[in-house]
């Protein structure tokens, strides 16, 4: 977060009146949008039975993890500031960034995406496929950044920790935001905010973008033993999840505009307030507030066995409470994992 010209962290020092129990006993002290959505058998059990090591530790997939390369793309091409954990402050931290030519930007995507290891011979296909269309999809992500404003903002931030204290939660909810920067042409044209004539140098008005990447869809084996794919589809309208992360960053860094981008090899759309009827104001409100359930699901979830004062007890209680769907795709996380988490739920 910057104001008044000074970087800060929006973690360091965070003071929790409640939910101290929940924090010292489970080592849950916030939420996350993504979080806050996961099916509650799979939070459970990736939140509270497993430490954060071990998450990193899940199998991923080639659609994850080309995104991934496509969002670095964009930040290290266009982010002045990048946030990212400091290992010896052991803390998020803002690192000033040479932005990288288009040119170099990609390369470096690629080559980092051609160190993923795929997890089985149907992902070693789609990691075949994604290495000849991530270029494009880089090159179609840079054609539409650079419409919104991007390449001609003078501060551009990437991945900014936001902090957000909502008084009905016990816990804050945090969230990060692919890119962000200044635009006043967004000021203006909000019946909500000053003019810029009247806005002062440190106000936060923001543009907003969260990238989305979508990929082509491994078919059946052909007769010549390669794998078909079918062309990457952009959506007609924009995911509820991803206008859930939406509506916190509207309702955190008011006033801003946030939108929403969705990028395949062969093109692109871009939700906003102007063409889409989820991203007005009032309805990205509504969205936020669907994500503030979320989170009150979870907190009396968790604080349901609080007084049984002893961890393990608390975690077999919190687990006889969900029923997980360990056929839903969120638990292609390995097989040591998997295995783990029907262990725990066939012994309670």
């Amino acid at each position: 977060m910057i104001l008044k010209n000074k970087i800060t962290d929006p973690l360091q020092d965070l003071q929790l009146d409640s939910f101290t129990k929940l924090n010292n006993l489970l080592k849950i002290n916030h939420h996350s949008p993504s979080a806050a959505q996961l099916p509650l058998g799979f939070y459970v059990f990736s939140r509270l039975f497993c430490t954060q090591e071990e998450r990193r530790m899940f199998d991923g997939n080639a659609n994850m993890a080309a995104g991934v390369a496509v969002g670095d793309a964009v930040q290290w091409h266009y982010a002045d500031t990048i946030w990212s954990f400091n290992p010896n402050q052991k803390k998020l931290a803002p690192h000033k960034h040479k932005k990288l030519s288009k040119e170099e930007a990609i390369a470096k995507a690629v080559e980092k995406f051609s160190t993923y290891v795929p997890v089985n011979d149907k992902d070693k296909d789609k990691k075949e496929k994604y290495l000849e269309t991530i270029p494009q999809t880089i090159q179609q992500a840079f054609i539409v950044f650079d419409q919104l404003g991007a390449s001609k903002a003078t501060e551009v931030v990437a991945e900014d920790s936001i902090n957000h204290v909502d008084e009905r939660l016990s816990l804050p909810i945090v969230g990060r935001t692919d890119l962000h920067f200044k635009d006043f042409k967004s000021v203006e044209q909000s019946t909500d905010a000053p003019s810029p004539s009247h806005v002062s140098s440190d106000a936060l008005f923001l543009s907003v973008l969260e990238l989305k990447t979508t990929w082509q869809t491994p078919g059946k084996i052909k007769k010549d033993g390669s794998r078909g794919f079918s062309l990457a589809r952009l959506p007609s309208s924009p995911s509820k999840n991803h206008l859930k992360q939406l509506g916190f960053y509207a309702e955190v860094k008011k006033p801003c505009n946030p939108k929403l981008v969705y990028v395949t090899a062969d093109g692109f759309q871009v939700f906003t307030k102007e063409n889409c009827a989820d991203l007005e104001p009032k309805n990205l409100h509504n969205y936020y507030e669907a994500l503030v359930k979320d989170c009150m699901r979870i907190e009396r979830l968790l604080a349901r066995h609080i007084d049984l004062e002893e961890p393990e007890m608390i975690l077999q209680e919190i687990a006889r409470d969900v029923d997980p769907d360990f056929e839903s795709f969120y638990w292609n996380i390995g097989h040591e994992f998997l295995n783990k988490a029907k262990k725990i739920w066939s012994s309670i």
